[in-house]
């Protein structure tokens, strides 16, 4: 084969060029096939050696970006293992082996953990569309990939391995659009401190909050899997099956302890039950089993059975129940022909929506398992793995079926006196506002903050009539904690304790700026709170409040934009969602209310780029018809 000395030689088109090279030369060849005529314009990168390796690698990786900014350039990687797609016939990796096609596109961040799973699917024979492994991300990242997936005629399904979402807001959008299209399969990685610290060595990834990652994939109704356990069972399941509308599973089995396993399974689940088997079919099975069989579900066909007894029971069921997910469970007992059973499952496969298969074992039922994955049946090591990749793909089919549209909001207003307390308090070099500040701030978006009297002298208390009993409390920036810093005073009951508690608040404090409050009476206190996430924006959080809201850590993340209704459902998720509905003859509170603070947190983040944080702690709710009392509030101010 002809080679040349450098990309300017070739003179002719060039697609692509894979480049495996030391990390110092790469810029050059970019450089090079930039300016050669023709033009090359799409490059995968497989060195390593760039931003994962440190400042050196990060200097390499930020000339890269701009080579490709300069020259409109497509790059995949650095430090990745390259791309297959099986519509091409194209291995664009340093990989080999001979592939089947399939409907999953494969994508990971992690060129390693992909040469893995190109193993693994040939050993199990099973297909995909496309392999690509992203690296670096410099460029090309997991949004573009997964726009361009969603528009793939080869792809019906997108399996993503991340160790951290490069741009959060254009991700959220993308996924937004390509979830209500096809499944998507999730499997982050870095949801520990050690996590986070291999993610950062591995690809020079910063680390993500988790928590707040996890809210934003059911918001966007992703599939996410917890290990890599759970990503290829849902690989696996849905590169073979059809996606089920139905969560009644039939169970089918041979031996009582797996069939009690599988029915403790459904029996725990918010999404699985079994189905009711109808007295017509159940006759017919009686007609056809032993008397010691059990026909109800799971249908129990004993110990004993030769294969024409599975043969049976997927007849009579497959005439009324073909819509139903069906799960057949096989261990390898005296009488037990694993490969027959096998074939006969396989053959009546087209017969169900989903027919899977647990053939429990391995020695015995290997040549059977090897004969369901050549037919395209799915086969699990236990009930329960089987059972969970069917739950989380129905979770997925109701998310999709129940979802409302996310409405992105087209223009944002700046209010001008909102603006000006800002600047005020930034000019004095502030990261938190007064009191008397946040109240202006929540008023203009229609949040009343608990009557109080904002003050810094003794002078200044005796020009106003205070109601006892009362609460007093520091309001300077720079105690953010206050129950921690003794800077809360509750129930004075008179003018001369106030006076002794301002005295002593102020000597032990030092603080220079006090609020009084009327004390309250007691209610539900609950916690509210925004911040924003460096990677996707404004999220909020809202959970059971007061002084030990970190302890009992009692709370759902909601990712703006946000409705009423989705509001409600993400506060029934609460532990505490009982009492908020209602609970032993207790009223219920009014979650409108709540409803209308949180709308008002996502216009105040939406609208104040400057403001970074905010915590309110508590709003106390009452369910006597009394308004809700938001009596602290700290707003977090940022340049």
């Amino acid at each position: 084969k002809k080679c040349y000395a450098g990309l300017r030689e070739i003179k002719k088109p060039v697609d692509l060029v894979l480049i495996a090279i030391p990390a110092p030369l790469v810029n050059q060849v970019l450089e090079e096939g930039a300016q050669a005529n023709p033009k090359i314009e799409n490059y995968v990168v497989i060195s390593s050696g760039f931003k994962e390796t440190g400042k050196e690698g990060q200097k390499l990786e930020e000339e890269l970006k701009n080579i490709s900014e300069k020259y409109r350039l497509n790059i995949l990687g650095p430090n990745c293992l390259g791309f297959i797609s099986q519509r091409h016939k194209l291995n664009a990796t340093f990989t080999s082996g001979e592939f089947k096609p399939g409907k999953v596109a494969i994508v990971s961040q992690s060129g390693a953990l992909a040469v893995a799973l190109l193993d693994w699917t040939q050993n199990i024979s099973l297909g995909f569309s496309r392999v690509i492994s992203i690296g670096n991300k410099a460029i090309l990242d997991e949004s573009d990939i997964v726009k361009f997936l969603s528009e793939d005629k080869d792809t019906e399904i997108i399996a993503l391995y991340l160790e951290d979402i490069k741009d959060g807001a254009v991700f959220f959008e993308t996924v937004d659009k390509a979830s209500q299209k096809k499944p998507i399969i999730v499997l982050k990685a870095g949801k520990t401190t050690a996590g986070q610290k291999a993610v950062a060595s591995h690809t020079g990834s910063l680390a993500q909050d988790e928590a707040i990652v996890e809210a934003v994939f059911e918001k966007l109704n992703v599939i996410e899997a917890k290990n890599m356990e759970e990503f290829q069972d849902l690989v696996l399941f849905l590169n073979l099956e059809r996606i089920p509308k139905k969560g009644e599973v039939i169970i089918l089995t041979n031996a009582g302890g797996p069939g009690v396993l599988a029915s403790d399974f459904v029996g725990k689940s918010k999404f699985l039950k079994l189905k009711k088997i109808s007295n017509d079919s159940k006759n017919q099975l009686r007609q056809l089993l032993p008397a010691s069989a059990s026909v109800k579900n799971p249908i129990d066909i004993i110990g004993d059975a030769a294969p024409d007894r599975y043969e049976n029971v997927l007849k009579v069921l497959s005439l009324k129940d073909s819509e139903n997910p069906f799960l057949v469970i096989l261990t390898p007992q005296t009488q037990t022909d694993p490969e027959e059973v096998a074939k006969i499952v396989s053959r009546f496969k087209k017969n169900f929506a989903v027919l899977a298969t647990s053939f429990m074992g391995g020695v015995k039922v290997k040549k059977a398992i090897e004969y369901l994955q050549t037919n395209g049946v799915a086969n699990f090591e236990s009930p329960e793995r089987a059972l969970l990749a069917l739950e989380r793909v129905i979770s997925y089919y109701q998310g999709k079926i129940r979802r409302p549209k996310i409405s992105f909001p087209k223009a944002i207003h700046l209010n001008l006196e909102v603006n000006l307390i800002i600047q005020s308090a930034l000019k004095e070099k502030r990261k938190t506002m007064f009191w008397r500040e946040a109240e202006k701030l929540f008023g203009n978006y229609g949040i009343k903050l608990a009557k109080s009297f904002s003050f810094q002298s003794w002078d200044e208390i005796k020009r106003v009539k205070i109601n006892y009993p009362c609460v007093l409390k520091s309001d300077d920036p720079k105690i953010i904690h206050r129950w921690d810093k003794k800077a809360v005073i509750l129930n004075i009951r008179n003018e001369k304790e106030l006076r002794s508690a301002f005295g002593k608040m102020k000597r032990t404090t030092g603080a220079e700026n006090f609020l009084i409050q009327p004390m309250v009476e007691p209610g539900l206190e609950m916690i509210l709170g925004m911040k924003k996430d460096e990677s996707f924006g404004p999220v909020i959080v809202v959970g059971w409040g007061g002084t030990l809201a970190e302890v009992f850590a009692d709370r759902v993340i909601l990712i703006p934009p946000l409705t009423v209704e989705e509001i409600k459902n993400k506060l029934n998720k609460l532990k505490i969602s009982p009492l908020l509905r209602g609970f032993r003859g207790e009223k219920g509170y009014n979650l409108e209310e709540m409803a209308k603070i949180i709308l008002a947190l996502q216009q105040v983040s939406a609208e104040n780029p400057n403001i970074s944080q905010i915590d309110i702690n508590p709003v106390v709710l009452y369910n006597n018809g009394k308004p809700n009392q938001i009596l602290d509030a700290k707003v977090y101010l940022s340049s």
